[in-house]
């Protein structure tokens, strides 16, 4: 019977170790069970969303049990395949963006030449026109330089359009009445008048024309200058008009003094005794070129050439100016890669005052 009892317990504890052992591997497959549900939850989530769990699925990397949480955790990083593809599609999505971006950029920079040359035109057209209203005599336009008694050169503006050329009709000569307490005077002009010039020059006479910045050399533009002038006389007198001499065998009035002048500047200060320049001022600024500027000047039709005073003044006028990024084309500073931006404008002025 002692046997028999002891051999029974041995049979227990034997039967309890088993059934322990039995335990154990039952908890550790369900903590395996609970580790791979765990991690096939995140590859599912991963898939779905990339960024919804930080968490890198490296194979490679340790992952720490909690023994009462029993979900493996892993470091934060970036593989290189990720870092790769990230980068590829930030250069296409830049790329696509940059250049409708460059596009619009440039379209803004023309849009505001354009409004640039568009207020100098208006600007300068809206003083010449309110001027000429005021005109009571136009001075002609063909006329030429008179140097001696058998020598005539043509009349020649800082302007460097091509040499030699005849720039009569770039520059125009009105009289104006003189002004007095804000009134047009109703005195003889011949006895004491003065004259507006419009008229094209060089921003700088001193050097030749330039229309683009090349290296040390600024560019040195066309601008319309307005001189306001009275004729130097001798003796205290006013110097007679340029119809009053004569003209020569291509029927061009011969012309002396500031009346060929083409610079105005240079006149000396007003004198109310022998006159001189009252006002010299630039219409265009300088960082706009005035490729052309013409005054064509209207007349009655009569058979003497005296009789036939202008009526109106037909004005043309085209500025210009570089398209942005514009470049020399084969290093000469005048003609560019790139058509540059023009506003051209047309008007025409009736003389009301000209008798």
């Amino acid at each position: 019977m002692e046997r028999q009892r002891v051999a029974n317990s041995e049979w227990r504890v034997e039967r309890q170790r088993i059934a322990g052992r039995q335990r154990l591997a039952i908890s550790e497959w369900r903590l395996d069970k609970r580790q791979q549900e765990a991690s096939r939850k995140w590859r599912i989530v991963s898939r779905q969303s990339p960024v919804a769990n930080r968490q890198s699925p490296v194979a490679a990397a340790s992952p720490v049990v909690n023994r009462q949480s029993p979900v493996a955790t892993f470091r934060l990083a970036f593989t290189l395949t990720e870092l790769l593809v990230a980068i590829a599609i930030l250069s296409i999505m830049f790329t696509l963006l940059f250049i409708p971006m460059t596009q619009a950029f440039d379209n803004a920079r023309r849009g505001r030449i354009m409004s640039e040359l568009q207020n100098a035109a208006d600007y300068a057209l809206e003083i010449m026109v309110r001027e000429l209203t005021q005109a009571t005599e136009v001075l002609p336009q063909e006329r030429v330089e008179q140097v001696d008694d058998n020598r005539v050169n043509p009349l020649n503006l800082l302007d460097d359009l091509d040499s030699g050329d005849d720039d009569t009709l770039s520059r125009i000569d009105f009289v104006v009445r003189a002004v007095k307490d804000d009134r047009l005077t109703p005195q003889n002009y011949q006895q004491a008048y003065t004259v507006i010039t419009y008229y094209l020059r060089r921003a700088d006479p001193s050097r030749q024309f330039q229309y683009l910045d090349v290296g040390n050399f600024p560019a040195n533009r066309r601008q319309i200058f307005r001189a306001h002038w009275q004729p130097q006389g001798t003796s205290g007198t006013v110097a007679p008009e340029p119809t009053d001499r004569e003209r020569d065998e291509q029927g061009r009035w011969k012309v002396t003094g500031a009346w060929i002048m083409p610079d105005l500047s240079q006149l000396q200060p007003f004198n109310p005794q022998r006159g001189g320049l009252i006002s010299h001022t630039a219409l265009t600024p300088p960082d706009i070129d005035v490729a052309d500027l013409r005054f064509t000047v209207e007349r009655r039709p009569e058979s003497d050439e005296r009789d036939r005073k202008p009526i109106a003044v037909v004005i043309e006028m085209t500025l210009r100016k570089p398209t942005p990024g514009a470049k020399a084309k084969g290093n000469n500073p005048n003609e560019t890669d790139v058509p540059s931006l023009f506003v051209r404008r047309r008007v025409k002025v009736v003389l009301p005052n000209v008798p």
